[in-house]
Formats: structure tokens, C-alpha cells, sequence
């Protein structure tokens, strides 16, 4: 029976945050690790994961958006000098633009590499998939991958990862949209955007710059309510919250959620671990509980 299991590396935002890294997460199929976006830190957290970075082979990333994106020079580069030799990175289109320009900015670091006698492959020969519309996509990673796009500022794609009669699904950035609630239909774990919780930063003290931005943000994210009316509709097995601003209260996102959704609810921290179970967890309509995991 093939092992589902995700590992949070990453659960913030933009805005630095001693509490949360930027947002990343590692879905095993087994003992494959698919690592989905690559925030500020995440070389770092897949080490106190205990997942050293060259053995990550595919980089799938929901968006180009700077947060999402930070640690990707540090992966690639640090990774493939600690071995890595093969690597496909799948995402939006731009994507092979971003990656040509982080070796452009690197260059002149990379050739001393070179030079050194370290082999270029993982490198300079990474295979890029750009998604150029929603759908399935076509990868060598065992599992059905469909593709969904989001609503945010910027092209996002939600993914749903089906493997041996499981279903994960990773929404990225964005607001609520039919197209989640499709993706996610049935899914046993949604790792759900969940950026619009009214005790972060934005919403302390008086700044009026943070007030118009969090107005704006609530164009492009979900609150908590939202996250959970969305798993509600989809009949999602396990939710997962993610994606919280600085100062963000998860008791209180938890207990939003728990008013309009009966499903298992999960506080997304940092590092976690949280399992697809192998036997059928309760469905949306039975008791709620909450899961910690450390």
C-alpha cells in the first residue's frame, strides 16, 4: 500500500517571521520526496526535517511569487554541491525565465564551482516544465497530477496529487473559487491558504499602509471560514491551514474553521509531519478532532 505523508516546512508569508519559515512542503509518496514551492529558509528546514536537499529530484512551485520563491537559489545551488545530479522544477510559465536569470546571477559564483572540478549536471542541465494551462500534467513522479488555476494576482496553479486511491491536494495563493472546491472534491488532506486571520499583523495597532493592504489581500486569499466552507463542499477528509501572517492566532483560525467544517482540522507549524491515513479517517459529517503533530 503506497504511504502518503506531508511535512510542513514552511507555514508564513512574505512578511519575516521567527515563528514560521516561508511557505514549502514536502509530499512523500513513499520514499520519494516531491518538494512543493521553495520559500525563504527552506534548505535550511529540510535539514532539521532530516531530508537532505540533494536527494529532492522534483521542485513543484504554485506561483512565482517572490515568498514562494526566496530559497530556491540556496536549493538549487547548495543542494546540487551536496550531490544532486538531477532535478525538474514544474510551475507556471515563467518559470524557466526565473531559473535562467538566478544561474545569470550566479554566474560568476557557479563557474569557480565549475572550475573546481564539480560536475555541472543538477545544474546547469535542470529540466523545466512550464504549465501553460490547467490539466493533467505529464511528469515521471508516480502519481496523477492535475493542475488548477487559482485566483490571485498572478498565475497560481492548485495541484491535486491522486496515488494509489489517495488524493493530496495543495491550493497555493488564493481566494475562494469554485475551482479549489473541484480540485479538492473527495481529496483525503487539502493544504489550504489560509493568509486572512483577523489577529495578524495587519490588523494590529494602527498602520493605515498595513489596513489597505490587508483590504486588498482579502481579494486573494481565504480566511479561515473560507478554508473551511471550501473543504466542507469539496468532502475533504483533513484540512490543513497555512500560509499565516506574523501574529496570526491559530486557536482562534481553528475554531472558525470547526463552525463550518466537521472534517479533521490541522493548525499548519512548521515541520510537522501529518499522514494520509491508511485506513479511512472520519468523513465531513462525524465528530470533529483536533491533531497536533510534532
Amino acid at each position: 500500500m503506497v504511504k502518503l505523508a506531508v511535512r510542513m516546512l514552511g507555514t508564513g508569508s512574505p512578511r519575516p517571521d521567527l515563528e514560521r519559515s516561508g511557505p514549502a512542503q514536502v509530499l512523500w509518496i513513499d520514499d520519494l520526496p516531491i518538494l512543493i514551492d521553495c520559500g525563504e529558509g527552506t534548505t535550511t528546514q529540510l535539514l532539521k526535517a532530516g531530508i537532505p536537499p540533494q536527494t529532492i529530484n522534483h521542485l513543484w512551485l504554485t506561483h512565482l511569487h517572490s515568498d514562494h520563491l526566496f530559497g530556491y537559489a540556496q536549493f538549487l545551488i547548495g543542494g546540487q554541491g551536496d550531490g544532486r545530479r538531477e532535478l525538474t522544477v514544474v510551475g507556471p510559465v515563467g518559470t524557466k525565465k526565473y531559473h535562467e536569470r538566478i544561474l545569470q546571477l550566479y554566474e560568476e559564483d557557479i563557474n569557480y564551482r565549475l572550475s573546481l572540478g564539480r560536475s555541472p549536471k543538477g545544474l546547469m542541465d535542470v529540466k523545466i516544465i512550464e504549465i501553460e494551462e490547467p490539466g493533467e500534467i505529464s511528469t515521471d513522479i508516480p502519481a496523477k497530477v492535475t493542475a488548477a488555476q487559482m485566483v490571485h494576482n498572478v498565475t497560481t496553479f492548485g495541484y491535486r496529487f491522486e496515488v494509489g486511491g489517495k488524493v493530496v491536494v495543495i491550493s497555493g495563493d488564493t481566494a475562494p473559487t469554485p475551482e479549489i472546491v473541484k480540485l479538492a472534491a473527495g481529496a483525503d488532506l487539502l493544504v489550504q491558504d489560509s493568509a486572512i486571520t483577523t489577529t495578524s499583523v495587519y490588523t494590529k495597532g494602527e498602520n493605515k499602509e498595513f489596513s489597505k493592504v490587508f483590504e486588498k489581500l482579502q481579494n486573494e486569499h481565504c480566511t479561515p471560514t473560507q478554508c473551511g466552507e471550501i473543504a466542507q463542499e469539496a468532502g475533504v477528509k483533513k484540512l490543513v491551514l497555512t500560509h499565516f501572517l506574523p501574529g496570526a492566532d491559530g486557536d482562534e483560525a481553528y475554531e472558525e474553521v470547526k463552525k463550518v467544517y466537521a472534517g479533521e482540522i490541522v493548525i499548519g507549524e512548521d515541520l510537522q509531519i501529518i499522514e494520509v491515513d491508511d485506513e479511512p479517517v472520519e468523513k465531513p459529517n462525524s465528530k470533529i478532532k483536533r491533531e497536533v503533530h510534532s
